[in-house]
C-alpha cells in the first residue's frame, strides 16, 4: 500500500480532526509501525515526546510521526510531523480509515437466530444463539459462540465479541424457613446502547424487576461480570476481570482499571477513575481518583485522567 501525505491530511480534514503538517509535500507512506519496531516509510505516534525517541526515528528514512507540538523541531528536519492535540485519536483514525480492510458482514449458517427483530447490515458469527425476544439495531457485529437470551435490546453499531453471554439470570436467592435457598425469579432484561463494545467471555445478567442498563459508547473488556440491575453510564470503560455486583451504578465517563470489584448497591459518581484491583465498599463522589482495598479516594480527577 502507498499513501500520499495529501491523502492522509485530507482524511483528517474530512473527519474534522485539526492538525498541522510539517514535512515533505511528496511524502509517500507504505505502512505503520510501533515505536519499538520502526520500519522505513511508515507512520507512527508518540504519547510523550522525548529526544531519545526522536533520535531513533531520525535514523529511519521516510517516517511520519503523529505527536503533540514541540519547539525543538529544527534538529529533526528529516522527520515528517503531524502535530495535533490528541495523537492517539489522530493516528488510529488514519489507520481505521486508510489501512483497515473491513470484512464483509454476514450471518453464519451455524448461528441459531430466533428473533425476527434484527437490523440492517448486521453480522452474527458461528455457533451463536440469539433468543426470540432480542431486539438488534443496525450495523451490529456479534462474533462466534455468543449467547443472548431473554429480553435484550442492542443499539446500533455495537460489537459483541466471542463467548459473551448476555441476558441470563443473576445470582439472586432468598432463604426459606427451612434454611433452603430459593431462586429469585428474574423478569427484567438488558438494554445496551449504541456504539458499545463488549469483550470476549464477558457476562451481563438481566435485571430482576428492572433492566440492567449499559448506556451509549460504553466499552467493556474481556472477562468482566456485570450483575443484575447494574447501571453503567455513557462513555465509561470497564477493563478486564472487573466485577460490578448487583444494583451497583457506575457513572458516565468513568474508568474502571483491571480487577476492580464494586459491591452491590454502591454508586460511583461520574468521571471517576478507579485504580487496579480496588474494592469499592461504599459510594464514591464524582471526579474521584480511587485506589486500594478497601478503596480510598486519594484526589480529584484531572482533565488528563479523564483522557484514559
Amino acid at each position: 500500500m502507498e499513501l500520499s501525505i495529501s491523502n492522509i491530511i485530507g482524511t483528517l480534514e474530512r473527519k474534522g480532526l485539526e492538525n498541522s503538517y510539517i514535512g515533505k509535500n511528496d511524502l509517500i507512506i507504505q505502512s505503520f509501525c510501533p515505536l519499538r519496531n520502526l520500519t522505513p516509510y511508515s507512520i507512527t505516534w508518540i504519547r510523550d515526546v522525548s529526544q531519545s525517541i526522536l533520535n531513533d526515528i531520525k535514523a529511519m528514512p521516510g517516517m511520519l510521526v503523529v505527536c503533540n507540538p514541540f519547539f525543538e523541531i529544527d534538529q529533526y528536519k528529516n522527520i515528517n510531523f503531524i502535530f495535533c492535540d490528541n495523537p492517539k485519536e489522530v493516528f488510529f483514525t488514519i489507520l481505521t480509515e486508510l489501512f483497515n480492510k473491513n470484512k464483509e458482514r454476514v450471518i453464519q449458517p451455524t448461528a441459531l437466530i430466533k428473533t425476527s427483530q434484527i437490523g440492517k447490515n448486521c453480522a452474527v458469527g458461528h455457533a451463536s444463539f440469539i433468543d426470540e425476544d432480542v431486539i438488534i439495531g443496525d450495523n451490529v457485529v456479534i462474533e462466534n459462540n455468543v449467547t443472548i437470551v431473554n429480553k435484550v435490546i442492542i443499539g446500533d453499531n455495537t460489537i459483541i465479541h466471542s463467548g459473551a453471554v448476555i441476558g441470563k439470570d443473576g445470582f439472586g436467592y432468598f432463604k426459606k424457613d427451612d434454611g433452603i435457598s430459593e431462586k429469585v425469579p428474574h423478569f427484567g432484561g438488558v438494554v445496551i446502547g449504541k456504539c458499545v463494545e463488549i469483550g470476549s467471555n464477558t457476562c451481563i445478567d438481566r435485571g430482576t424487576l428492572d433492566d440492567t442498563i449499559i448506556q451509549d459508547y460504553v466499552k467493556i473488556d474481556n472477562l468482566c461480570h456485570i450483575a443484575h440491575n447494574v447501571f453503567i453510564g455513557k462513555a465509561s470503560k470497564v477493563i478486564a476481570m472487573s466485577l460490578l455486583a448487583g444494583s451497583s451504578s457506575f457513572g458516565e465517563e468513568s474508568y474502571l482499571a483491571p480487577g476492580v470489584i464494586i459491591k452491590d448497591h454502591v454508586v460511583v459518581g461520574k468521571q471517576s477513575i478507579i485504580g487496579m484491583g480496588a474494592m469499592l465498599l461504599s459510594d464514591i463522589k464524582e471526579k474521584s481518583v480511587v485506589i486500594g482495598s478497601p478503596a480510598k479516594v486519594i484526589r480529584q480527577a484531572t482533565e488528563s485522567d479523564l483522557k484514559l
